[in-house]
């Protein structure tokens, strides 16, 4: 029999989904900026889960996040290569803001590039160090930070302009 038909294996497999959809979400939103796209990411990603899990489950909820992100990433790019579609959406349906509230940092945040946002994304949102972070992004530490200072000042130039 197969280890997913227990009921035990699906309650905890609901559970990771709940944990961790939205965040899956927030990382592809920001790079194919378009919330159809960015949903069927978040169930190519949560179909890798379920085949990776039959193979190899994880050693904690940590590194099962990491993988999460790292999936997300990767398949958020490869969907932004394929030219998935792009279009423009209304500030109401950027998941940037937690409570919901339309804000001008909403605003100014959906103005920079993909990359900018990710890392502010996975700094403030999500908590994490410019080490994990570069790791996620497969990028060097001192990049990460780079990128954080060049957003942080973007978006002042943004508040400001306004």
């Amino acid at each position: 029999m197969d280890d997913w038909n227990k009921l035990s294996d699906r309650e905890n497999f609901a559970r990771i989904i709940s944990a961790y959809a939205d965040t899956v979400f927030r990382v592809s939103y920001q790079y194919v900026c378009n919330r159809q796209d960015a949903e069927d990411i978040v169930q190519e990603v949560f179909i890798s889960l379920v085949e990776r899990m039959r193979l190899c489950p994880f050693s904690d909820d940590e590194h099962l996040k990491a993988w999460l992100i790292r999936v997300a990433i990767n398949k958020s790019i490869n969907a932004a290569k394929r030219g998935a579609r792009r279009r423009t959406v209304g500030i109401d349906n950027l998941p940037l803001s937690r409570r919901g509230e339309e804000t001008q940092l909403d605003e100014e945040l959906a103005r920079l590039s993909a990359d900018d946002r990710q890392v502010i994304y996975l700094h403030y949102y999500e908590g994490y160090s410019a080490k994990e972070i570069a790791q996620f992004m497969q990028i060097n530490e001192n990049a990460v930070h780079k990128r954080l200072s060049r957003a942080r000042a973007k978006l002042k130039k943004f508040l400001e302009e306004d």
